[in-house]
């Protein structure tokens, strides 16, 4: 460890004859992974890395021609709260590492965590690490979820905790400073828990299904584009024998999505049954298939 602190006042004392100067011009995101393997593999199998290339996003952009929906999927530079430019390089890697992390007003690359990394300069800045980093893309999500006053931030859900881990790879820089906190660079959509959802059944003049949003802090589903949809499938055995279902879509377009903590009540057909089977199964807007996240039995 002592050789390689002496490297290391060795090449700061050099000034910038070590910064490799193509970083500073907007790579594409493959040469970020030179350095950074282990978070450039987590971000290529990430949504954020097919923004720009996707099929279903070539057809919903109606072959790249809706100007308003470009410039989130192929972001110049990402800022708190301001809907970014398109950039003009590198489309096809979508919100890159360069899109997020470079800042053409310091030359420099930018990030939570305070360090020394030769081979370009390096700023901390504490918003990466703050919900409203991802408003400028995310801006209706953002809203929801800045109405619910939880201090759970997005990148709580979203980029989950690693634990303490090296941010680089490379020899030697990957010791030139201690493991830091890391977190998930493949973006993980989520995926509501039973108990996120509380599903009661209401006796009265009639049956009424309501089901609470108790632990996701914005609507259910949600999108800023797309479409994805929530399920909310009932299956009741009649008294004559029979069965009979009632099914209700949930959407962001159809602005119908479960509220954080506000009920949402369905009123159903049935007379005189005792028990009902209740599936909730979401569609991503970018899978044909669904999948069920709850199932329960009422009575």
């Amino acid at each position: 460890m002592v050789a390689f602190f002496i490297l290391s006042l060795l090449l700061s004392s050099c000034g910038d004859i070590f910064i490799e100067k193509d970083l500073l011009q907007r790579p594409q995101a493959k040469r970020c992974s030179d350095c950074h393997s282990e978070i450039f593999r987590e971000w290529e199998k990430s949504r954020h890395a097919v923004a720009w290339k996707s099929e279903k996003f070539k057809v919903e952009s109606e072959n790249y021609t809706k100007n308003k929906c470009l410039s989130c999927h192929a972001p110049h530079q990402v800022e708190p709260e301001i809907k970014p430019a398109l950039r003009v390089e590198f489309k096809e890697d979508g919100v890159s590492c360069v899109a997020c992390h470079f800042k053409e007003e310091t030359k420099a690359m930018h990030g939570p965590h305070k360090v020394w990394s030769p081979p370009h300069p390096s700023k901390q800045d504490l918003n990466y690490t703050k919900s409203f980093f991802c408003a400028g893309c995310h801006q209706e999500t953002y809203k929801e979820w800045h109405l619910t006053k939880v201090q759970k931030s997005c990148q709580d859900c979203h980029m989950p905790s690693m634990g303490d881990k090296r941010l680089v790879q490379k020899f030697p820089f990957e010791y030139f400073h201690s493991k830091k906190a890391r977190h998930d660079h493949s973006f993980p959509t989520g995926k509501a828990k039973p108990e996120d959802l509380l599903i009661e059944l209401e006796r009265g003049e009639g049956l009424r299904l309501k089901i609470t949003n108790v632990g996701i802090p914005h609507n259910l589903p949600t999108a800023d584009q797309g479409d994805p949809k929530l399920y909310i499938i009932v299956d009741a055995k009649l008294p004559s024998g029979e069965s009979s279902r009632v099914v209700r879509v949930l959407s962001y377009q159809a602005k119908n999505a479960l509220l954080y903590r506000i009920p949402t009540h369905i009123d159903l057909p049935w007379q005189g049954v005792e028990k009902l089977e209740v599936s909730l199964q979401r569609k991503l807007s970018w899978k044909e298939e669904r999948e069920e996240i709850l199932r329960v039995t009422l009575k």
